[in-house]
């Protein structure tokens, strides 16, 4: 059967509505019922990483690029923290997922590893932050949280980025993939984000998409960091492949 331009290899649903999983020319694809990829993998080569808005939201490794404890709020196809797990061995992965249909899917689909270092936490993203398993903080809060329709209405508040500030490392950073093409949704988290990371926000337009990434650090950024960070998005992008000095030519402050 064909689905958004491929082939229907998987369909399911659960409480939340319908989930598919779709290939198209070797990518295969996780899907909410809608044509928007919540994930994809790339099947001749599953450590690309295909989607443009997720090489964006990595880009928060540029502030902090040795990553011990990571904290991923939508797991989908499991993308982020299959990375994070392969290529920083030293990082421990807390994932939360709504759905426990789709943890099936990212591990039998999407080669989620079955890796010591990855907890998973079924339940919605708001009530973790605001009762996290662990005191322990975080240096990277990834935040990936959509439906069907697009953004959880419930990360667009201050019962959900007042508790992920107080989760933060000291040097800790915040990337989150907000709802670029609904103003309303768009103009909230900014201003959310510029309440609780004051000085310390970015917005990163994902290049020809309709995803923009908001970026909030826990430190304030001197022009002595700045150039810190222009030299290690070159040092990454020889290490991972990833457009990182580009990206950051885009981000724009808050």
């Amino acid at each position: 059967m064909q689905r958004y331009g491929g082939t229907l290899i998987h369909h399911c649903r659960d409480e939340y509505g319908v989930l598919e999983i779709v290939e198209t020319h070797g990518i295969r694809s996780l899907h909410f019922g809608t044509p928007p990829r919540q994930s994809a993998l790339a099947l001749d080569d599953p450590d690309h990483l295909e989607l443009p808005y997720v090489r964006a939201m990595l880009s928060a490794l540029v502030f902090h690029h040795d990553p011990r404890r990571a904290l991923v709020l939508g797991l989908g196809g499991g993308t982020l923290a299959r990375f994070l797990l392969s290529q920083f061995p030293q990082c421990r992965v807390d994932a939360v997922e709504l759905r426990p249909r789709v943890v099936d899917l990212a591990r039998t689909y999407f080669a989620l590893p079955d890796d010591v270092r990855l907890s998973i936490h079924l339940g919605d993203a708001t009530g973790y932050v605001q009762s996290p398993t662990s005191t322990d903080p975080y240096d990277l809060i990834l935040v990936d949280a959509y439906d069907h329709v697009g953004m959880d209405p419930r990360l667009i508040a201050a019962e959900f980025f007042g508790p992920c500030t107080k989760l933060l490392a000291p040097a800790g950073v915040l990337a989150i993939n907000l709802w670029g093409t609904h103003r309303i949704a768009l103009r909230n988290s900014t201003e959310l984000m510029k309440r609780y990371f004051e000085r310390r926000s970015f917005l990163l337009p994902v290049p020809n998409r309709g995803n923009i990434v908001g970026l909030g650090l826990r430190e304030p950024v001197t022009t002595e960091a700045w150039n810190r960070f222009r030299q290690r998005s070159r040092e990454l992008e020889i290490r991972f492949g990833l457009e990182f000095p580009y990206l950051l030519r885009r981000i724009k402050v808050l």
